[in-house]
């Protein structure tokens, strides 16, 4: 029988094979095998010729389907190389295998999927939830996280630009002759995070509505009272980490164009926290999980995500909050240095050999 593709035809993406059919069921092995990488072509004829056709690579290999493979399930898979896809082909067989047998036992296939199914698992924690929930709690703790970071984002930008602003305008002149370079910082983050709580409450009204009316969920019902001083206190710290780090970046910046790698990559220190998600998600106490927590630049969302999935260690919260708040007084007060040298200088964006040396001061 002449191979109907050949070298005119054939596909390299597929293996093709010649089966000998000496059980009459080559027709239940191309049910098996429509949306494969594999294609089956029936052979009448001499075993001998099929060595020369795999040989002139008109076909992968050939094999045999006989009583022996009903019996034992043992195939011969003849073929010129190792490039065969025998894992893909052995799959095949196997299900071919199993169905023929199904049909000699006189099985039905109903049958056979109820003795089969896999058992499935849920947990129940003793004096809390169940796994039923645990969808919920995550997007719940994931959705808390990404309100730390919108916070970050919105205000950090405002924070960012009002700083631009007026170092642009030199208005930074006229307002620290009236007050310190430390109030002026300082009146910028707490201005810029109250107008970003009255635009996040507004946001969260909306949406804890739309929660509720719209999906039935218990959102507040899945946040622990006992939790809320700790989320309030990360969260709150965390901004003032990256606020801090914003405003003292963007004073020593003549203008986004001119801002060299090294400040524009501060803006995008918030977004580390996405490394550790998945980890976190998969074992929210996992060493994973405890190195985001405890690094200040990550600590925010990741401690605000674990506390949505799993009861945090005692200790670890302790040391955590107090490495993330040395870490913000730490940078709040390199940020005023900054602050103070960066909005009265003019002409150029401020190199990190600069801005190390006025932090020195």
């Amino acid at each position: 029988m002449p191979y109907p593709t050949g070298k005119t035809g054939y596909k390299p993406q597929q293996e093709v094979f010649y089966v000998i059919d000496e059980i009459s069921e080559f027709g239940q092995l191309a049910k098996v095998a429509p949306d494969t990488n594999l294609e089956f072509v029936l052979y009448q004829g001499e075993q001998a010729k099929l060595d020369e056709l795999v040989l002139e690579e008109e076909a992968a290999g050939y094999f045999v389907l006989n009583q022996a493979f009903l019996k034992t399930g043992q195939v011969q898979v003849h073929s010129a190389e190792k490039r065969v896809m025998f894992k893909e082909l052995q799959g095949l067989l196997s299900n071919l295998l199993q169905g023929l047998r199904v049909q000699e036992i006189g099985i039905e296939r109903e049958q056979v999927a109820y003795l089969t199914s896999t058992a499935l698992l849920s947990s129940v924690q003793i004096g809390g939830e169940s796994s039923g929930d645990q969808p919920n709690r995550i997007g719940v703790s994931i959705a808390l996280a990404g309100i730390v970071l919108f916070l970050i984002f919105t205000s950090g930008a405002m924070l960012l630009q009002s700083a631009l602003q007026e170092k642009q305008n030199r208005m930074a002149e006229i307002i620290l002759s009236s007050v310190s370079s430390d109030n002026l910082m300082q009146g910028k983050i707490i201005g810029h995070f109250l107008l970003g709580i009255f635009q996040l409450a507004l946001w969260l009204s909306i949406g804890l509505s739309a929660a509720w009316y719209f999906l039935d969920m218990p959102i507040l019902a899945m946040i622990s009272l006992g939790q809320l001083p700790i989320l309030i206190f990360f969260a709150l710290t965390g901004y003032l980490l990256f606020a801090a780090l914003f405003v003292g970046i963007g004073s020593t910046m003549t203008d986004m164009q001119s801002a060299s790698n090294t400040q524009g990559m501060v803006f995008m220190l918030p977004m580390l926290g996405f490394i550790f998600v998945g980890p976190v998600i998969s074992n929210p106490n996992g060493l994973a999980a405890q190195i985001g927590t405890f690094f200040p630049l990550t600590s925010p969302t990741i401690t605000i995500l674990r506390l949505g999935l799993a009861e945090v260690p005692t200790w670890e919260l302790v040391v955590a909050a107090i490495i993330l708040l040395v870490t913000t007084l730490l940078v709040i007060k390199a940020a005023a240095k900054l602050f103070r040298v960066g909005m009265l200088m003019y002409g150029k964006s401020a190199s990190v050999a600069e801005m190390w040396k006025w932090m020195r001061y």
